[in-house]
């Protein structure tokens, strides 16, 4: 029996089709790892959008709060704008008295009559209050005359306002130096019984962008989410205007 011969030609077609499925898993590797990428990116924007939206809600709480904390409540009362004090271990009530001074901690979800707000990273938001507007100031602030503003907001171009009286940050992802163990103490909703706990303590939370830092105030920055690898704060903040 004779050796079959491939021809040349039979040849060429093997090779063309072993090509033509080369190029097809191509495209195929190609538009799977485009398509995770968008749908990665989708599921990025939708968390965002929650903790932006999550962040309006406490900004709203924080300003009706202010609006009914008038000890007064008769018809000539509700004249003054109180705010809460913070709540320094995370379980979402107030702590109080907290001083005269600006003071902070987690946001007192449970004192507002909200649920635990968190960001994408499950993480409880942080709130700074300016030491006029809190509940414990020597003097009331009243509509008539509200007290000067002490804190400042920018972003890394320009300042936004000098106007604030409280904001708001969602911490998000652990960035580079950041610690957040519960102990010592227990786990609470938010943060741990102990206050000395790492995840109690802004500098373990809350980041620093452009020579500004969210750590302590009076001077707050926000910047554009993925700006930098060692910023992810966002933020809502509120006005004094916005109290009357």
């Amino acid at each position: 029996m004779k050796p079959v011969v491939k021809s040349h030609s039979s040849l060429c077609h093997q090779r063309g089709a072993v090509l033509i499925i080369l190029v097809m898993l191509m495209v195929l590797a190609f538009s799977t790892a485009l398509l995770t990428g968008i749908s990665t990116n989708k599921t990025k924007l939708a968390q965002s959008e929650k903790t932006l939206r999550q962040l309006a809600e406490a900004k709203s709480a924080l300003i009706a709060y202010a609006h009914l904390s008038d000890p007064d409540k008769t018809v000539t009362g509700l004249q003054q704008r109180y705010l809460p004090c913070p709540d320094t271990d995370g379980d979402g009530l107030e702590e109080t008295p907290c001083g005269t001074t600006a003071a902070t901690g987690w946001l007192p979800w449970q004192t507002l009559g909200l649920p635990p707000h968190k960001d994408a990273s499950g993480y409880c938001f942080r709130y700074h209050v300016a030491g006029a507007y809190k509940q414990g100031t020597s003097t009331p602030p009243l509509v008539s005359a509200l007290p000067p503003a002490e804190f400042s907001l920018s972003d890394p171009d320009q300042l936004l306002s000098n106007d604030v009286v409280a904001i708001i940050f969602a911490p998000n992802d652990i960035v580079v130096g950041q610690r957040r163990d519960t102990t010592p103490g227990t786990p609470t909703e938010c943060g741990s019984t102990s206050t000395a706990a790492r995840i109690n303590r802004n500098q373990n939370l809350l980041d620093s962008i452009a020579g500004e830092t969210n750590v302590s105030g009076p001077d707050f920055i926000i910047a554009p989410q993925g700006s930098s690898d060692t910023f992810n704060d966002m933020a809502s903040w509120v006005l004094s205007a916005e109290l009357l």
